[in-house]
């Protein structure tokens, strides 16, 4: 763990430990002087109703960062369906999120591991709300180890779902929207490593660099279709481009606290996926 423990100096307040010990929480500085001039957002940067009348499915919808995307997509508009394997989890976001923006969000139980259970959660999906105008494959799994502790079973268990689920929701809804002659904007939840690399999280960080990959594949087939809008595939980004083109070579966690003086919150990383969507615009 030869990250873990790293400690950077900062101008003015001398060395400040970023990672504790061992696989313990990120330091976190709250009062760091940079955070001043990044606030974390606590209201949406759209117009109300920017989301009316568009269907929403997002994968991993009950929990983190899906659930905060799905609350205000719905606080815009939108009609959201979020679908994972814990049902009873589900449920309970599907009517908090209800209740706070008075739009229905429906919740389908799904393995994004199944393909069977995908095609069969595209057809409710698209029986209870209609064709979605938005995709978010955000469902994933991970955990940290050592590469050489690795089981073939912890292998297969992270690249199931971040790639070949993300392949599965993406094929599926992708052929009914075609047979529909309908359009829907794609996005795809990956990180810096995936282009990088990272010890530890070498699943992940494959499984999330074949995501990006396929997403540009299909990008250069489907768009000869009128109908099909671009896919997306995005990275968690709080800053601009030219300053990640930088600053991507450390750990996001470096990057997020050394500019931000704070961990982020939810809503932080929610607000900048809403423009992806806005306008039906393409990047």
């Amino acid at each position: 763990m030869a990250l873990l423990g790293r400690v950077f100096l900062v101008r003015g307040r001398g060395p400040r430990r970023f990672f504790s010990y061992g696989t313990q929480m990120l330091y976190q500085n709250n009062e760091a002087f940079q955070s001043k001039f990044f606030p974390p957002l606590q209201k949406a940067m759209l117009p109300p109703n920017s989301f009316q009348g568009k269907v929403a499915f997002i994968t991993g919808g009950g929990t983190g960062l899906g659930k905060g995307m799905t609350a205000l997509l719905s606080s815009l508009g939108a009609q959201c369906v979020i679908a994972s394997r814990n049902i009873d989890v589900l449920k309970d976001t599907a009517e908090q999120i209800s209740s706070q923006t008075g739009n229905k969000v429906h919740a389908i139980q799904c393995d994004v591991r199944n393909p069977e259970m995908v095609q069969k959660t595209v057809l409710e999906l698209i029986k209870v709300a209609g064709h979605p105008a938005i995709v978010i494959n955000n469902a994933a799994g991970n955990f940290i180890s050592p590469t050489e502790r690795l089981s073939a079973n912890a292998w297969k268990t992270i690249t199931d779902i971040v790639l070949n689920g993300t392949a599965y929701v993406t094929l599926e809804i992708g052929k009914q929207l075609i047979k529909a002659q309908k359009g829907a904007a794609f996005l795809a939840i990956t990180t810096i490593y995936a282009e990088s690399g990272s010890g530890f999280v070498v699943p992940s960080a494959s499984a999330k660099a074949g995501v990006e990959a396929m997403n540009k594949v299909p990008l250069a087939v489907l768009t000869q279709l009128e109908h099909l809008r671009k896919i997306w595939s995005t990275e968690f980004r709080a800053v601009g481009w030219e300053l990640w083109k930088n600053l991507r070579t450390l750990p996001l966690s470096f990057v997020v606290i050394m500019l931000l003086g704070s961990m982020g919150q939810s809503l932080d990383l929610t607000v900048e996926r809403k423009y992806l969507f806005q306008g039906n615009s393409t990047v």
